[in-house]
């Protein structure tokens, strides 16, 4: 194995049970040390998410995740800003709900768990449904539910969107 050729890799996450998991070298090494974490927590692994999920993409996902992982933090059910940002209240809540889709893989994001995110990452913008509201009529954003049942989730649109604010932000031109 020559060092200078392959990329060293690092890669940590904290699962909502309070699991921890830091692995460093070559993709391969962190993927087998993640699915043997995984294994022996009783997590599905790789393998199982494979068979869980047919249209699983290890590289992609792996990929994908570890910038999500970057902007944002986990504290429980919610997710947090791990840097402040000069973006607009609608573009963070879409991050957010973006973060739980890639993170949690949860489609949708309640009402109350993005309000708690929006306010744990420092964020003050209103009540949400007004806030959230030309996203909605863009058709970016989606709303289920009424009141306190409401649950957010992206369409493919506003997935995308979200996607590229999120790599904006990680570059650095998002930062205050």
């Amino acid at each position: 194995m020559n060092s200078s050729t392959e990329a060293t890799l690092k890669m940590r996450f904290r699962l909502p049970n309070g699991e921890e998991f830091e692995a460093e070298g070559p993709r391969e090494f962190i993927e087998s040390q993640r699915n043997y974490f995984l294994t022996l927590i009783g997590q599905p692994s790789e393998s199982q998410s494979r068979s869980i999920n047919p249209s699983y993409s290890s590289p992609k996902e792996h990929t994908e995740r570890y910038s999500w992982e970057q902007l944002l933090r986990e504290d429980g059910k919610i997710l947090i800003l791990r840097r402040k940002a000069k973006l607009s209240v609608t573009d963070i809540a879409s991050i957010l709900i973006a973060g739980a889709r890639v993170l949690f893989g949860k489609e949708g994001y309640s009402a109350l768990e993005l309000a708690k995110s929006l306010k744990a990452s420092g964020i003050k913008g209103g009540r949400l449904d007004r806030v959230l509201a030309p996203e909605i009529q863009s058709g970016r954003l989606i709303a289920q539910g009424s009141k306190r049942s409401r649950i957010y989730r992206l369409s493919e649109e506003g997935f995308t969107r979200a996607f590229v604010v999120a790599e904006k932000l990680l570059q650095g031109q998002g930062e205050k």
